[in-house]
C-alpha cells in the first residue's frame, strides 16, 4: 500500500520539477526583489502555500510561512491565486511582509494542476520532489513541521 501511495504522489512532484527546471527566466521573487530557480531549492523539503491578500487566514499564516522558510532543512515558495502582475505581486508582498520567495505571475501557468479549491492551501514535498501532504485551511509552523518530521521517518 505504501509504494502505491508513493507511485501515486510521483508523478505531481515529477511534473513540478520537470515544469519548474524547465524555465529559462527565474520563477521567483521575494520582499527584496531577489530572483530564484527551482535549482535554487532542490534536496530540501518544498512548502508551496497558495495564498491571496483578501483571504484573512492566508494573512495570518504569512509570519508562520516566514519563520518556517528560515529553517535548514525546507523551504516556503509562494504562489498568489490572483496571478497578479509583477508591479502588483511585489507591491502584495511588501504589504503582507512575504519574506519566502513568491511564484512569479508569468510562471504560474506551469502549476494548472496544482491549484486549489479553496484557500489557504499547502502543498509538502520531500527532498525527492514527491508531494507528501496536501494542507487545506490555515498552517502553522508546528503543523508543517509535523507532516514533514512524520515524512523524515519514511524517508
Amino acid at each position: 500500500m505504501k509504494i502505491k501511495s508513493t507511485l501515486r504522489r510521483f508523478p505531481v512532484g515529477l511534473l513540478l520539477i520537470t515544469l519548474l527546471s524547465a524555465c529559462s527566466e527565474p520563477e521567483f521573487v521575494d520582499a527584496e526583489g531577489n530572483q530564484f530557480d527551482w535549482q535554487d531549492f532542490q534536496g530540501q523539503w518544498l512548502v508551496v502555500n497558495f495564498w491571496a491578500e483578501w483571504c484573512a487566514p492566508c494573512r495570518d499564516e504569512i509570519p508562520e510561512l516566514n519563520y518556517l522558510h528560515t529553517g535548514a532543512e525546507q523551504r516556503v515558495l509562494g504562489v498568489n491565486f490572483d496571478q497578479p502582475e509583477l508591479t502588483e505581486l511585489q507591491r502584495q508582498i511588501d504589504a503582507l511582509a512575504v519574506r519566502f520567495p513568491v511564484l512569479h505571475t508569468e510562471q504560474q501557468q506551469r502549476l494548472k494542476n496544482l491549484t486549489p479549491q479553496v484557500l489557504p492551501t499547502t502543498y509538502v514535498f520531500d527532498r525527492q520532489g514527491l508531494l507528501q501532504h496536501t494542507l487545506v485551511g490555515p498552517q502553522t509552523q508546528a503543523s508543517i513541521e509535523g507532516v514533514m518530521n512524520v515524512g523524515k521517518g519514511e524517508e
